[in-house]
This record gives C-alpha cells, structure tokens and sequence, in this order.
C-alpha cells in the first residue's frame, strides 16, 4: 500500500512540501531570521543561561550584599561588578527583604578565590546617567573564604550618595557657600586637570604612608585595650591578696631595715671597690697579654686537635669492646671480692699506717743498694770490683786445712804494749801459752833496751823514741812500728 493510498484521497506531507515549496522555503528562512534577530537581541540584553543549559549555559559565584538603598541599581543592564577597576561580574537581581535592598551578582568563578568574609562593597556611578557599578573591596585571607550565596551585612556596604542629597541636607546659607565654592573651583580647574591629576599622584605616598599610620593606630588602639584588660585583672587579683600583700610590705620593710644596719659595712665595701676595680683593670691586661700567648698556642694545638678526633674513635671501639668484659666479667668478681674488701679494711688500714715508715726504710735500702751498684768508670773500681776480690782473697786464706777443718792463713803483730796483756792470759790458756812460746814475742827486758819501754815499763813517747838511733837491725827491729795504725 502507497503512502498516498493510506491517507484516504490526501496526500503526503512530502507532497505537501513538493506542493508548497515555496512558501515552506520562505517560512523557514523567516524562522532562521527571527532566530538570529532574537539571538542577537538576547545577547545584547545579557542574557545569562543557566549552567544545566549545555554548551550555552554558564556557572557563575553567586554574591549578595545587602545595602541601605539600591537607587539606580537596574539588573539586566550590564551593571558591572569590579576588583581594583578590572571587572568581574554583573548585578543579576535586587530584592526588598525586611526594608533592606538585597543585590545578587553573578561573578565569574576564577574570581571569587580572591572574595572573602570582610569584604566590603560600595555603589559608585561611572558616568552622571547613574552608570552603577559595585567596587568591591576583597577583604584579608585571614578572615576565611566567603561562601557562594552568603549574605554581607550592612556594615561591610556603603551606597551612593547624590550630591543634590548632600546639599539638601546643609542651610541655605552653607549651599550657597558650596555653590560659589564650587563655581570658583571650577573655574580654577578649568583647563588644568592635567596638572590636578599630576597634583593628586603625589599625594599617593601620603595616602600609603597614612594608611600605614592608620594601621599602626590600630593597632596601638588594640594593645591599649589588652593592656586595660590585663590591668583589670591584674587589679582583681591584687584585690584578693590584701593579706599576701600585707605580707609583702612587712617583709620588704625587714628586708630594708637589715640593709639600713648593713649601711656601714656596705661603705666599706664602696670604699674598697676602687682598689678592686684597679687590681681588676691590671688583671684584665694581664689576660690580654695571656690571651695574645694564647692565640698562637691554640694554633700549634691545632694538629693535636685534629689528631683527637682519630684517638677519640679508637677509644670509642676499645669502650664499645671493653664494655661486655667490665660488664660480664670484671662487674660479677667486683660483686663477689666486695665481703672481703671490707674485712681487709682494718688490716689496710693498719698497712697504710706503716707504709710511711716501711717508704724511708726502702729509700734507705734503696741508697744502699746504689751505692753497691755504683761503677765510677772504668779506670775505678766500684764496690762490686772490690768485692770479687775480696772473696778471691777470702778463699786464698782459707784455702788450708786439717783434720779440725780449715786453717786460716794469718799474720800476727806483736809489740811491747801487748806483752803484759799476753804473759797474763797465757798464764790461764794453754793455747794462748803455746802461741806465746811459738812466737817468741819479745820480753821486756828487750823492750827497755830497745827503748820502747822505760825501766820502769811505762812507754815512750815517738818523739823521745826518735831522738834516741834506731836500731839498723836484728830480729825486734821492727817492733817498734806502729801496727794497723797504732801506736808503736
């Protein structure tokens, strides 16, 4: 069945369209027309689509303000929104909510970064047709960022003051006054904005400078009413410690009093603190002159000093190797001897006691044993020499011997002195007899004639004795010498 067959006698719309081409043609290109007519008209209304319209819509941050009077605020108009002149949005709606002029602007979202809750906005116009524009003044970061739709209050906006307002509200004698000084200032402007402008530059440092005064002040203002503060409850905590300062004042007073008694001595002491500071001032450039010997001492010690830090790190391992042995070993035996360290005590004490007496006595031995070790040299005999010797010469006289035992070898010396000495012992010893008869010492007779003994057996003096000729011979010859050093 044909599409024409099922429309009973009609025909299709394609055939429609075929039919009427021509005005279906000219109906489309009005549409398209009208279309783009009201599309440009639109966009030149500021037009804003929502964000959930794709590709045309657009999201924006959405800022309100309440302010005393929206005068000449007219949404839809391209009202701009600025931040230090450079624009950032438009005013989307102005509501009345409790007698208070709501505004609604939309501001592109990379901007509201810079937006925060001390914000604060004025209306000012751009042109005398009351062009409005909102200046915003951001605010600080410390104050936190201002949410999407949050609402500044009326303290943080200011509107716009016309200036028939501001001359409505002064006396007709102060209008007039402000009407001739404006027409005088105008005619003093006339032709030198350039120079005011160049003027009202210069006073940009004094502007930034009072700015930085102004905040300055505040700050003082700030401290000030801390210090206030502070000094409220400094007072409240005073005022409940009357009796601690009641103490206080007794006790400074006692203090006061025992440095009043002290007066005399603390003159005294003013009195010597000249001698002492000029004592200081020479010790002072003593120091300097030891600290000039100081410096190039440090610096020789300078090698030592970085020769430390090697000797530091191997006393470090020989510490970390020690440590388990002090720890394991030395530790448990100094635990175990500690009962009898403390019964050894008494004894050393006794020791220590003696050991002062037992040193002179060593030094004494020690001298001594020096003096056998001393060798002179080597063309001089020492004591060791000497001894050799001796023992050489002890075993030479004892070298003879007989049944009894050894037989000293010996040489006896007999003078007149000694006879009475010997006829009386050999009278009572038989072996002092048989050594007397062995010997033959000579009598006294032999004595006296030999003019060592007097006639009447006292001795003779060496000088009587060499004035008298000395024998030349015989067998007393020689008795009448001294033996061992004695007298003959």
């Amino acid at each position: 069945m044909t599409p024409a067959e099922g429309h009973e006698g009609g025909l299709s719309v394609r055939d429609q369209i075929e039919r009427y081409r021509s005005a279906f043609i000219a109906v489309v290109t009005m549409v398209v027309i009208a279309a783009a007519v009201g599309g440009y008209i639109l966009a030149h209304e500021n037009l804003k689509l929502p964000g959930w319209v794709p590709v045309l819509g657009r999201s924006y941050y959405s800022l309100k303000a309440e302010f005393q009077t929206a005068q000449a605020v007219t949404p839809g108009q391209g009202q701009a929104v600025t931040i230090a002149g450079a624009k950032v949005g438009e005013i989307a709606t102005v509501d009345l909510h409790n007698g208070v002029a709501v505004v609604s602007m939309n501001v592109t979202p990379k901007y509201a970064r810079y937006i925060y809750r001390n914000a604060t906005l004025l209306l000012r116009p751009k042109t005398q047709l009351q062009d409005i524009t909102v200046e915003v003044n951001p605010g600080t970061p410390s104050a936190g960022k201002l949410r999407s739709g949050e609402v500044l209050p009326l303290s943080q906006t200011a509107p716009n003051v016309d200036f028939d307002e501001f001359l409505a509200g002064l006396d007709a004698e102060t209008r007039s006054y402000v009407q001739e000084l404006l027409a005088g200032l105008g005619i003093g402007l006339k032709e030198n904005g350039k120079a005011l402008s160049a003027a009202l530059k210069r006073f940009d440092p004094t502007a930034r400078l009072g700015e930085e005064i102004q905040r300055e002040l505040k700050l003082r203002h700030a401290n000030i009413a801390r210090s206030i503060h502070n000094f409220r409850l400094l007072t409240e905590a005073v005022g409940g410690k009357d009796q601690q300062l009641s103490e206080l004042v007794d006790a400074s007073n006692a203090v006061f009093g025992t440095f009043a008694k002290e007066d005399a001595a603390f003159q005294e002491t003013l009195k010597l603190l000249p001698g002492a500071i000029k004592k200081t001032g020479t010790a002072t450039g003593k120091l300097a002159a030891a600290t000039k010997v100081l410096g190039p001492t440090l610096s020789e010690l300078e090698p030592f000093a970085r020769a430390l830090g090697p000797a530091n790190e191997a006393t470090r391992r020989l510490a970390l190797k020690t440590t388990p042995i002090i720890k394991n070993e030395i530790r448990p035996f100094a635990r175990e001897i500690l009962p009898v360290v403390n019964e050894l005590g008494p004894a050393t004490q006794k020791l220590g006691e003696a050991f002062p007496k037992l040193s002179v006595s060593f030094q004494v031995l020690n001298e001594f044993f020096n003096e056998l070790a001393y060798n002179p040299g080597a063309s001089k005999g020492g004591f060791g020499f000497f001894a050799v010797w001796g023992a050489h010469d002890l075993n030479s006289v004892v070298s003879t011997a007989d049944a009894e035992g050894v037989v000293g070898r010996t040489l006896v010396y007999f003078n007149c002195k000694i006879l009475k000495i010997l006829g009386s012992v050999a009278e009572v010893n038989p072996t002092v007899n048989l050594l007397v008869n062995l010997l033959k010492p000579p009598t006294k007779q032999e004595c006296i004639n030999e003019k060592i003994l007097s006639s009447t057996g006292a001795e003779i003096g060496s000088s009587e004795r060499a004035r008298t000729k000395k024998p030349s011979g015989g067998p007393f010859a020689g008795l009448g010498q001294q033996s061992f050093g004695g007298k003959g």
